[in-house]
């Protein structure tokens, strides 16, 4: 190889290993990366050694067989992709509700197993509410019908988890007047706000046009629906998201009028509440909590993925930002007193569930979801609340 060609693959090869080298150093240092990203650094680093390896090929073996080599090699490996790329498309499969985007938890009233004569409490909100990182003995709701059956041994209860990961007001306020007010619930549990929060911007990965009051910008898990991602795509977009991250990706403090949803989260919840007192339904509006604060330690700072992940938006050709944890602190806030005010508004009961969950990794896995302790915590507090209005008893 000539002077000029070293010179030129070195000039884009170095740095784009620096790029991955140096992913989030600013708080993980190399040595911190997991067994998979240092494995993918050590494979990467095979590249530097790329021309020098060439080199000494070609001076020990005869150029022309070489080549022919070389471009059989590369031929099998482009048929090995084809093959691939084919199984790949072939075998894709987004499970997708056209109504909810996720499917919703399964009812069917034909097959109702419910106690008779059972209380019946229905929890709607998002994945805080369905915990599906925690075994199903673990998630609130199920801590909550274990703990009100404690305190009402001879009053059959009956709780139904109808939470689901990515939904929002709007999901539930559709999935409630759908589907689970075939259930007839005595007591509806409701806790949103940092999925509507979300829906204010307008991330790429997620979302495609300018902010919706319906939300319809905004495909969420939907997304690879509207843009199915090619299989080279798939294949290199863990990596290439990683590639000079810190740079590329940074958090901002934006104002809160920059969160535009609120209006729409208002209008929702008020909504839903109207159709499920129609029913009948004891309505109970919870704030949620989150580990958002004003000022957080490193350790909870590195736990925090929502912001990043779902609400970055691009601010040049290279760069993107994202609100900061203080932002979306103030944001948080704002929705809860939102949700305070739609409960005053409606005589609906409020448990105010933010101020009662500390902010600490101790409740908190990550952002807003919580550990076993932190479930167990809510649970505590919302039986206690529905005890204090005497809601089971009341329940008709």
């Amino acid at each position: 190889m000539s002077r000029v060609l070293y010179i030129a693959y070195y000039a884009a090869y170095v740095p784009l290993y620096a790029g991955f080298f140096f992913h989030r150093c600013h708080r993980y240092p190399p040595w911190h990366y997991s067994p998979s990203y240092t494995l993918f650094l050590i494979v990467l680093a095979g590249g530097l050694a790329i021309p020098p390896l060439l080199k000494f090929i070609l001076r020990r073996t005869d150029r022309k067989a070489f080549m022919v080599s070389a471009a059989a090699s590369a031929a099998l490996a482009l048929v090995a992709y084809l093959v691939a790329a084919a199984y790949y498309y072939y075998t894709q499969e987004h499970p997708f509700d056209p109504f909810l985007q996720v499917p919703p938890p399964a009812f069917d009233p034909a097959s109702d197993v419910t106690p008779p004569g059972a209380v019946r409490i229905l929890t709607l909100g998002g994945s805080t509410t369905r915990n599906t990182w925690l075994s199903e003995p673990e998630m609130y709701p199920s801590v909550l019908q274990r703990l009100l059956q404690e305190r009402h041994p001879r009053q059959p209860i009956a709780v139904f988890n109808a939470g689901m990961e990515w939904y929002t007001t709007r999901h539930s306020l559709i999935n409630y007047v759908s589907n689970m007010n075939s259930w007839q619930p005595h007591i509806v549990i409701i806790m949103h706000a940092i999925n509507d929060l979300i829906r204010s911007f307008s991330d790429p990965d997620y979302a495609a046009g300018p902010y919706n009051r319906l939300w319809s910008h905004y495909y969420g898990p939907a997304i690879h629906g509207r843009r199915p991602p090619p299989f080279a795509v798939r294949l290199a977009a863990p990596f290439l998201e990683a590639w000079f991250s810190s740079i590329r990706i940074r958090s901002t403090d934006v104002p809160l009028e920059r969160f535009v949803s609120i209006r729409d989260f208002e209008r929702n919840l008020h909504t839903l509440v109207h159709y499920a007192q129609a029913d009948g339904a004891r309505v109970v509006l919870m704030t949620q909590p989150s580990l958002y604060k004003e000022r957080l330690s490193t350790e909870e700072e590195a736990i925090l993925w929502l912001g990043r992940l779902f609400c970055k938006e691009p601010a040049g050709p290279f760069r993107m930002h994202y609100p900061s944890a203080r932002s979306l602190a103030r944001a948080m806030s704002a929705y809860n007193a939102t949700t305070r005010r739609v409960a005053e508004e409606t005589g609906a009961t409020l448990v105010d569930l933010a101020p009662a969950i500390e902010k600490s990794r101790e409740n908190f896995a990550d952002d807003v979801h919580y550990t076993v302790a932190g479930a167990a915590r809510v649970a505590a507090v919302v039986a206690n609340a529905i005890e204090l209005q005497d809601l089971i008893s009341t329940a008709d």
